[in-house]
């Protein structure tokens, strides 16, 4: 009876260890640039295949690690942005980096300068843009565009942070 009861409730077990673990903004730090996360809106967070859990100020930085451009080297099995819209500056709401809408402006301030919000979707992202139409004229990306615009160049602008490529 034990085994079936486990076995019924497998599924639901896998998919609890596959949501977002909880982020502590003013406590985690990013292993990227080490600076301490004060924005939920901002953050991102990667966990590796072992279950640990990675967390971001700013996209720009999970994507440059991904990439290579600095901090230590990353594995992520999943992949997660807070939604601009629906997040509060203390709490996030994960999605899935697959799924988000990005919208990079480098007039949008972010923590490490990169321009770049994620959001859950295009609707959520143009009811934002109506709000703050000064936001207008950026370009819209999905995270695979983000992850191979990063293989040429680095998302966190140089003058904040400059990285050397890792080997």
């Amino acid at each position: 009876m034990h085994r079936r009861i486990f076995i019924l409730s497998l599924p639901f077990l896998l998919q609890a260890l596959a949501a977002p673990r909880a982020l502590r903004v003013g406590v985690e730090a990013c292993p990227y640039c080490f600076m301490t996360i004060l924005d939920a809106r901002h953050a991102a967070q990667a966990v590796n295949p072992q279950g640990k859990a990675f967390f971001y100020d700013d996209p720009a930085c999970l994507l440059d690690q991904l990439n290579g451009w600095g901090g230590p080297s990353l594995t992520a099995k999943e992949v997660y942005l807070a939604d601009f819209a629906a997040s509060t500056r203390t709490a996030p709401r994960w999605i899935p980096a697959e799924g988000a809408v990005l919208y990079h402006h480098p007039r949008i301030r972010t923590p490490m300068g990169s321009g770049l919000l994620a959001f859950g979707s295009r609707r959520a992202l143009e009811e934002h843009l109506k709000e703050r139409p000064e936001r207008g004229g950026g370009r819209i990306l999905t995270w695979s565009q983000a992850l191979k615009e990063g293989e040429k160049r680095p998302w966190v602008p140089a003058d904040i942070f400059s990285p050397s490529k890792a080997p």
